[in-house]
């Protein structure tokens, strides 16, 4: 340390030669003079003395993991939910189950007041009996009258055709006769053995036969028609009977009735417990009247943004949580993502995260695609209805050297870290030193490294930009 010139502190009162003093002086010089002194050595300290090493902020590196995620917030239901509803209008008159019963298949739910239907379905079976009475003897009396008129044809004992057969088969030998008579006759006129007058007498009669003939002929033909169109006739009648005898429509309309006498037996489908209840005496029993649901088989529907729907996939872990079971993280799994966006406005709690999450809370009027959790160990505090966090992990890695991502030095398109490493020349302190590493998974702060000379407890500094490679350092936050 450099001598202090002794001259430039000299207060008034003192003199230098053999420090005698001409006078003693006060005790509030003596203290300025000490005061003096001591600034003037901190000064010449702080010029003289070597600079300090910087301090830097480092990490030990150590095996860990990254975890990437998707944390929304969904709702808790039941994964089999059945309405149970009525389509007829009778009054409600007796309800036999409220919310929280549990039911079996089969279990009459409520009953629907069905006297005036009761009183439908007698009337309607006696006039479907009397009509299947009359529509019976319709039908015997038109088979008797077809397989009658079918009987006469396919003997050919129709009467009119009988008598219309004889008339042309008179006709026929009288028109033969005539024919014959007048050939010969007209053989005499030409050989001028009879007048022209006798010959058109005989002609007469062989144009009266001709003609007879013809009626015959066309008189059976009409006597065939009338016996083909009575046969037709007979057999549509038959057929109409047959097919009003068959008809069953109002049969069909009772036994419909019937079913609607049934249905107000209004009865559970499904095991499970009553959720909800419309139903209220009095009311009309049309419409949803309860909903079962098996509340111990659950599930959770929950809203994926679209900047994360590529990234959840089936089959994906989930960890669970809920306000009811506290700290705890249930398991599950996704089972399904919808292909299509069903609108916004579901309450979110999300934002892809690593290691640290990130949440946000509030609701999303952005499209949002439906995905289903399946909850694997159900526990008991956990309610349909309910709110649930549901952390989907979308991508991990365990047993790897992972550093923060400031820690990354980029250049050139190649990445290395600053490590801190112990100075060679015997001092204390640590020397900054780069070593490429190649990258791996990365989250949104944390990323995965390896490469020759990465191993663990090595110090990885935090932010590289404090210091240059070669430079001696001292390490904090070890």
């Amino acid at each position: 340390m450099p001598k202090l010139d002794i001259k430039k502190l000299k207060p008034k009162g003192i003199s230098v030669k053999g420090m005698k003093l001409k006078k003693k002086p006060s005790k509030k010089i003596i203290f300025i003079c000490i005061i003096f002194i001591i600034v003037g050595a901190i000064i010449i300290g702080k010029f003289t003395m070597p600079k300090p090493a910087p301090q830097v902020k480092c990490t030990v590196l150590s095996r860990g993991k990254i975890v990437n995620s998707v944390n929304v917030l969904g709702q808790i239901k039941s994964k089999e939910s059945t309405n149970i509803y009525s389509n007829l209008n009778n009054p409600v008159q007796e309800v036999k189950v409220k919310e929280g019963d549990k039911v079996k298949s089969g279990d009459v739910l409520a009953v629907l007041d069905s006297n005036g239907l009761e009183k439908d379905i007698e009337q309607a079976t006696a006039t479907a009996d009397a009509t299947e009475a009359n529509a019976k003897t319709q039908l015997d009396s038109a088979q008797k009258e077809y397989n009658d008129e079918l009987n006469l044809y396919n003997n050919n004992s129709n009467a009119d055709i009988k008598n219309a057969e004889e008339t042309l088969s008179l006709a026929q030998i009288t028109l033969n006769d005539k024919v014959k008579i007048y050939e010969k006759n007209k053989a005499l006129f030409d050989a001028q053995a009879i007048s022209e007058s006798d010959l058109n007498k005989i002609k007469i009669d062989y144009d009266t036969a001709k003609s007879d003939y013809e009626k015959a002929v066309t008189a059976l033909e009409n006597a065939k028609v009338k016996v083909d169109q009575a046969l037709n006739k007979a057999k549509s009648d038959y057929e109409t009977a047959q097919a009003n005898y068959n008809n069953k429509s109002q049969r069909i309309a009772i036994e419909k009735q019937k079913q609607q006498l049934e249905d107000c037996i209004v009865k559970a489908t499904t095991d499970g417990t009553i959720t909800h209840v419309n139903a209220v005496v009095g009311n009309t029993g049309n419409g949803v009247l309860f909903q079962i649901e098996d509340l111990d088989n659950i599930e959770i529907t929950v809203p994926i943004k679209e900047v994360d729907i590529a990234n959840v996939k089936i089959g994906q872990r989930v960890e669970i949580k809920t306000d009811a079971t506290g700290d705890e993280v249930i398991p599950g799994e996704v089972i399904s993502v919808s292909p299509s966006a069903k609108g916004g406005n579901m309450p979110v709690n999300q934002g892809n995260s690593g290691n640290t999450q990130s949440q946000s809370q509030g609701t999303s009027s952005d499209a949002d695609f439906e995905a289903k959790v399946k909850v694997d160990n159900t526990n008991e505090n956990m309610k349909v209805g309910m709110s649930a966090r549901v952390n989907i992990i979308t991508n991990e890695k365990s047993d790897i050297y992972e550093v923060s991502s400031d820690s990354i030095v980029e250049s050139n398109g190649n990445r290395s870290i600053y490590v801190a490493e112990k100075s060679n020349d015997g001092k204390q302190g640590y020397i900054v030193k780069e070593i490429p590493v190649n990258t791996g998974i990365e989250s949104d702060f944390n990323v995965e490294i390896s490469g020759e000379g990465i191993s663990d407890g090595i110090f990885v500094i935090d932010d590289p930009s404090t210091c240059k490679v070669g430079e001696k350092i001292q390490i904090v936050g070890r």
